[in-house]
This record gives structure tokens, C-alpha cells and sequence, in this order.
């Protein structure tokens, strides 16, 4: 990978949408070699899919919240059917298998926070090995980068 491949990941990074042509010209190089180069980058495994970001709250899905979980028990029969019950909630937008105090750091979303004490209470804190929870309310966005750093 060298400088002009960093230049096009950071490129995709900040609007999957962009032209073959106009990125070339961006960049100084010719369409076909930048055609050659994103199709390189993909079949090398650089790029893991093209996604539009979807504003939660356009969606109705006004509350966000952090969830850690820890399990009662560490071991492969715990883990796993936890891990393979996340993944069926579709309110869990991501699941972290962290270090520390924790197991697990959940982040969710919900329309109020009637629906978010119900995802907790009723299919969190209910799945296989839970032992407990704790939530933290998010109250504004910070920062959200997507991207990698490209230096």
C-alpha cells in the first residue's frame, strides 16, 4: 500500500459514493489507473462493504444508550450463545467483548426510554449468562468518525 492507495481509502472513507473520473482528477492519475487501483484495494480485502449512514433519529430512534454487560460465568458455553443472542436484537447497533470491569459494551438504540427500559429489562438482561447490567444514557454525539486515520 503506498501513498496514492492511503489517498484513495481516505477519499472512499469520506463519501463511498465518489466518481472513479473525479477522484482521478482529484488525485492527478488517469481513470484507468484508478479504476485498477479501487479494484485492487477490494480484492486485497480493504474495503468491508459501502454503507449509507442513516440519521437514528430521521427513524424515530431518539434515545441511544451504552449498555455493559458482565456474564455470571466465562466459559465457551456462556459465551458463545451470548454472542450469537446479540446478534438477533436489532435495536443492538454494535457489541463490544471488552477488558475490565465489564464483559461486554453494548450500544443500543430505542424510540423512548420506555422501549429502552423494556430492551433492557426483558431481552438484555435476559439473555444466556447475563449476570448483570448497567446503563448509561447518551446525551449528545461528540464525535462519530468512521473513517481510519490514513498518516
Amino acid at each position: 500500500m503506498d501513498h496514492l492507495d492511503r489517498k484513495i481509502l481516505g477519499a472512499f472513507q469520506k463519501d463511498a459514493r465518489v466518481k472513479n473520473a473525479d477522484l482521478a482528477r482529484e488525485l492527478g492519475v488517469a481513470p484507468s489507473t484508478m479504476l485498477e487501483r479501487v479494484r485492487r484495494l477490494e480484492d486485497r480485502g480493504y474495503f468491508d462493504g459501502f454503507k449509507a449512514l442513516v440519521n437514528p433519529e430521521k427513524l424515530g430512534l431518539d434515545v441511544q444508550a451504552l449498555i455493559s454487560v458482565s456474564l455470571g460465568q466465562h466459559s465457551t458455553q456462556t459465551i458463545r450463545p451470548f454472542e450469537e443472542a446479540v446478534k438477533s436484537i436489532p435495536n443492538i447497533m454494535v457489541c463490544y467483548h471488552v477488558t475490565g470491569r465489564f464483559d461486554y459494551m453494548l450500544h443500543i438504540v430505542a424510540k423512548n426510554l420506555k422501549e429502552l427500559g423494556t430492551l433492557v429489562k426483558e431481552q438484555i438482561a435476559s439473555l444466556p449468562g447475563v449476570g448483570k447490567t448497567e446503563t448509561f444514557l447518551i446525551f449528545s454525539e461528540i464525535k462519530n468518525e468512521n473513517g481510519y486515520p490514513m498518516e
